[in-house]
């Protein structure tokens, strides 16, 4: 069991009814301090996301609850050794407190031992301290996403984009906030929005590529797709400090939910009826390729193009994250989802270049961030 260092002062606490306090004005400077930067002795006031609650009793039988509390940078565990009854609403899983305290060790572990806590409600900006998210700008990948809208021709396609993707939209904005997946690719802030847009780029790239080769695709229809292929994400998974899926997520998947989303929108669009809004609903069917992956075999030209672009994505990702946690020379754990070990080679520089190795150590960087 843990124990507090010391005869533990009575906790101040401020009240749990009180109004949400935005993160900045509770902190009273921006970034607060991060787990992986917190030292022994520091006092601290900052702001991070409960991962897990357990409610114990001390050796004399007095309630105290220990926290895991969590940021972007790491964990560590948090200690109210007073009043923990009443707080045990607030700190409840998945919430997002704002806490006072001092940094400790207890058996060569840094613990937070906490004398206040609010309950806070962050901005897209403050998640971007909370949780893991892209690395990726936010601001110029939404800037990326509203060109892309605009450069569909179509106008059906073009309105259907921005009823759905939109900046003043409800569904928009929870598109560009939401991760892709609970784990394996992009599964985290923003991700869903990384991984659109990187598909859409390839696939927009092929068209000019197989433009070349005498192969003409239709860009809008394509371009269209592969923004809304993983639309439904947003109702099969619950966005915020911990994704998971819902009970529609669990039931339909992210496939059905888009398909339902894209047809409802769709229908408010003039112009955008018959086979256009059909099309389009076959791209989002079938953007995983097989039926044991609850999608539609592609049966478009534009459809295979956007199946193997979303799979290469989806998998470049993975790889990526595998090889950032491993050394040159050396391999990767095992992906169970890759169904396989990844070998990192020791080239870098000009002479891997040369040779179809790993470009440079920045490169190397990018998959370990």
């Amino acid at each position: 069991m843990d124990a507090p260092s010391g005869r533990p002062g009575r906790a101040r606490l401020v009240s749990q009814q009180s109004a949400r306090l935005d993160p900045r004005a509770f902190c009273g400077r921006f970034p607060w301090s991060l787990i992986a930067d917190l030292v022994d002795g520091e006092e601290i006031v900052a702001c991070y996301v409960v991962r897990e609650v357990r409610k114990l009793r001390t050796k004399t039988n007095q309630p105290y609850l220990k926290l895991l509390l969590g940021d972007r940078t790491g964990t560590i565990d948090g200690m109210i050794w007073e009043e923990a009854e009443r707080w045990e609403g607030l700190c409840a899983a998945k919430e997002i407190i704002g806490v006072r305290g001092q940094i400790s060790f207890y058996q060569d572990r840094p613990q937070l031992r906490i004398t206040a806590v609010e309950a806070i409600s962050p901005t897209a900006s403050d998640l971007e301290l909370l949780l893991p998210a892209s690395r990726r700008d936010r601001e110029l990948m939404e800037r990326e996403l509203d060109a892309h809208i605009s450069s569909v021709k179509d106008r059906g396609y073009r309105a259907l984009l921005r009823r759905c993707l939109g900046r003043e939209t409800e569904l928009g904005r929870a598109f560009r906030q939401h991760p892709a997946a609970t784990r394996n690719h992009h599964a985290y802030l923003y991700g869903l929005m990384e991984h659109t847009l990187s598909v859409a780029s390839v696939c927009d790239r092929l068209v000019e590529h197989y433009r070349e080769q005498g192969v003409r695709l239709n860009r809008d229809l394509l371009l269209t797709g592969a923004l809304l292929h993983d639309l439904g994400k947003v109702v099969e998974l619950e966005g915020g400090p911990a994704p998971a899926y819902t009970t529609a997520g669990k039931l339909l998947g992210h496939i059905a939910l888009g398909i339902e989303i894209v047809g409802r929108e769709g229908a408010r669009v003039a112009g955008l009826e018959g086979e256009s809004l059909l099309l389009v609903q076959h791209m989002v069917m079938s953007h995983q390729g097989k039926p044991e992956w609850d999608s539609r075999t592609p049966q478009l030209l534009e459809a295979i193009v956007l199946h193997y672009a979303d799979d290469l994505d989806a998998k470049i990702n993975q790889a990526g994250a595998a090889l950032g946690e491993t050394r040159p020379g050396e391999w990767s754990s095992y992906d169970r989802s890759l169904g396989r070990s990844l070998y990192l080679p020791e080239q870098s520089g000009e002479g891997a270049n040369s040779k179809g190795g790993i470009p440079d150590d920045s490169v190397i960087d990018l998959f370990r961030g």
